[in-house]
């Protein structure tokens, strides 16, 4: 569990950082809550709100997470990705969940935080270590959930439209949003619609040329990204609600060429192209009072996934290769309940049982190949108390059982289908939390958990384009997480938050290198299998700070410190994950309509192989913001990210954009 760090004035906590934007009402039932005896209890869990999203002009999810403590963004790389890590975990270790129900990936356990705008949130969640057993399997980290809006009123809404240009002001694509809903007392509506799209991006002119980069505007570095997103809902008594759900996103990418210095690297040259990364969830979310203290939550969903990769000869991007392949096809879907029972056992405590289901289902196949077949079926049974103690003590504790069982795995093997070997595996997870809140503004608490996660179908079964040999037999991977962290209000107008935290995880599942290299067939240079050997401890450290002085004035920071070692081999380097990231803004109500916003980001270095060939170097960079509020309904904005024009990247190799400039017009109603 981490710090809570809000980056809104304290004593006008409720009052908007910029009055333009708007303020999402929250969909209730999307959220994963321990609900403790205190109404007014924290948990702990990082929360990002719509208002600090637009605020920082962050207009997909991997982007806006980046500005939080103890996360860092890994994007770019070989598969123009966004992704990131949560104090040192990746996303197959902290699921992603959209209002409660998880989305990530079925065959890798990944999701492309690019692929997922955040035009249409209320707000993300985002709890580390100690995270609430209500979720389900595979949180070894923790979990972020991304909650949906809700209306409050009759009618309303917002729309609002971006341009982007380069640092030559050459114009590298736009975006727009529309939001509306109505809330009609026994019934609501919520509709959204985006597209995000960019045509490319530009390099620093700081950049040299490489073998395969010529700088200037970076090759293949395009993407488009549609997005509906419908909901209605039924509150026909006081405490019951039911809704359907449905998001529908459809998004097709560019994966820019490898830029760096290892021109040698088996993954240097991939000229790939996706055509389509499309996600459809079709989700039911209900609550049901019983009595005056008890209730039922149940959700169910279908999840699916359909992608595919085209591999080009060269970078005219004109004819597919032979090797690895031409083009490759993901057809996969999800299919899930959940059902959730909450009581009062008395005045003092709160009692949550939940039960999980999920079936995955992957289907794969390479041109001219057949297809194969994977299923995977999970469960979760978990158990959660909230006891208060005293008025100023409460223990939250919990505990879950996970079980899964390979349903089908196939291989294709020589010309023909056969079947994998099967496995199945289980983990106990237990947890508690000790919270201490001298006052209303002060809180301290110390949390221990043990969380798993199960391997997911790439790493049991994939050959990893003939460099790998497949196990069937992997267990899940163990943590044991520990924290100690806190907050206080100092004065009226400076709130400190931090954590120190130790995570022991073992089973980690690491690729071992086979000999001979040969055993993978053909001439590959290694060969290697995915094992339960590794053993990773991680130190570290958050610190926050948020303060408003005077009536105009609002700054805030934030300082992550990680040190992750390898235990069980040291030779084997832990990639993408620097040891410090720092966050910084200030904002300067310069006016009655002008506002001014900074910020600063600087990284630590980070390697990108596990040999330390590869080493992303440490960063800083600036981002400024003007907004001006013509109207109560109506505000302009306009903006320069990297704004020294900084050559840096984050993944060795791919470097990100250089200076670049925005401009967005919202208009509420």
């Amino acid at each position: 569990m981490n710090t809570r760090w809000t980056i809104k004035p304290l004593h006008l906590a409720c009052v908007l950082a910029f009055s333009s934007q708007t303020h999402a009402e929250i969909f209730n039932l999307g959220e994963i809550q321990v609900v403790a005896a205190r109404q007014d209890a924290e948990t702990g869990a990082d929360t990002l709100v719509q208002d600090e999203m637009r605020q920082f002009n962050r207009e997909t999810v991997g982007k806006a997470l980046n500005v939080l403590p103890g996360i860092t963004s890994t994007e770019g790389g070989p598969r123009n990705e966004q992704m990131l890590t949560i104090r040192g975990f990746d996303l197959r270790q902290v699921p992603v969940f959209v209002d409660g129900i998880p989305v990530y990936v079925s065959y890798d356990g990944y999701v492309d935080l690019g692929r997922f705008n955040t035009f249409d949130l209320a707000k993300i969640d985002v709890a580390k270590g100690f995270s609430s057993v209500l979720y389900g399997p595979n949180t070894l980290g923790g979990a972020v959930n991304l909650v949906s809006r809700k209306p409050s009123k009759h009618f309303e809404g917002d729309v609002t439209v971006g341009l982007y240009r380069d640092r030559n002001l050459g114009n590298t694509g736009f975006h727009s949003d529309l939001n509306a809903g109505g809330n009609h007392d026994t019934w609501y509506w919520q509709a959204s619609t985006s597209y995000l799209d960019r045509n490319q991006y530009r390099l620093s002119n700081d950049f040299l040329p490489t073998r395969w980069e010529n700088g200037g505007s970076r090759e293949n570095s395009y993407s488009r990204d549609k997005k509906i997103n419908l909901k209605v809902g039924l509150t026909p008594l006081a405490g019951d609600e039911y809704t359907i759900n449905y998001i529908n996103q459809q998004g097709t990418k560019g994966t820019p060429v490898y830029a760096g210095t290892d021109v040698a690297s088996t993954n240097a040259a991939r000229f790939w192209q996706w055509p389509y990364w499309n996600k459809e969830s079709l989700y039911l979310v209900s609550r049901t009072g019983i009595g005056a203290n008890s209730y039922i939550k149940a959700r169910a969903y279908y999840d699916k996934f359909q992608n595919s990769i085209q591999n080009f000869t060269d970078g005219t991007y004109t004819a597919l290769a032979a090797r690895p392949f031409l083009q490759s096809w993901y057809d996969d879907y999800s299919v899930g309940a959940s059902m959730e029972f909450g009581t009062k056992l008395a005045p003092s405590n709160a009692l949550k049982l939940a039960a999980h289901v999920k079936n995955d289902i992957h289907r794969e196949h390479n041109q001219g190949n057949p297809t194969q077949y994977f299923k995977d079926r999970t469960t979760s049974f978990g158990i959660e108390d909230s006891q208060k103690i005293g008025d100023k003590f409460e223990l939250i504790a919990g505990v879950s059982h996970d079980a899964r069982e390979t349903r089908q795995a196939q291989n294709f093997l020589a010309g023909q289908i056969v079947d994998f070997q099967a496995g199945s595996a289980a983990a106990w997870n237990p947890q508690a939390g000790l919270f201490f809140r001298p006052s209303a503004t002060d809180e301290i608490h110390f949390t221990v958990s043990r969380k798993s996660r199960f391997p997911t179908i790439k790493d049991r079964y994939s050959y990893r384009l003939g460099t790998a040999i497949p196990n069937a037999t992997l267990q899940p991977e163990k943590a044991l997480n520990y924290e100690l962290g806190g907050s206080t209000l100092v004065g009226e107008t400076i709130k400190l938050t931090g954590a120190i935290f130790y995570y022991d995880v073992k089973d980690m599942i690491q690729a071992v290198t086979l000999t001979p290299a040969t055993l993978c067939g053909g001439a590959p240079a290694t060969c290697t299998q995915m094992q339960n050997v590794g053993n990773v401890q991680t130190k570290g450290a958050e610190l926050g700070i948020s303060s408003y002085l005077g009536e105009s004035v609002e700054l805030g920071a934030n300082f992550t410190v990680l040190n992750r070692y390898n235990k069980s081999d040291p030779g084997i380097l832990l990639i993408d994950v620097p040891h410090q990231k720092l966050f910084t803004y200030a904002k300067w109500q310069v006016s009655g309509p002008l506002s001014i916003l900074g910020s600063v980001e600087a990284n630590s270095r980070r390697f990108s192989t596990t040999t330390g060939s590869r080493i992303a170097g440490g960063f800083g960079i600036a981002n400024l913001k003007a907004q001006y509020q013509f109207s109560p309904t109506w505000s302009v904005d306009f903006g320069v990210n990297n704004l020294m024009d900084r050559n840096y990247m984050v993944i060795e190799g791919y470097p990100l954009e250089g200076r670049n400039f925005f401009a967005n017009s919202t208009w509420k109603f």
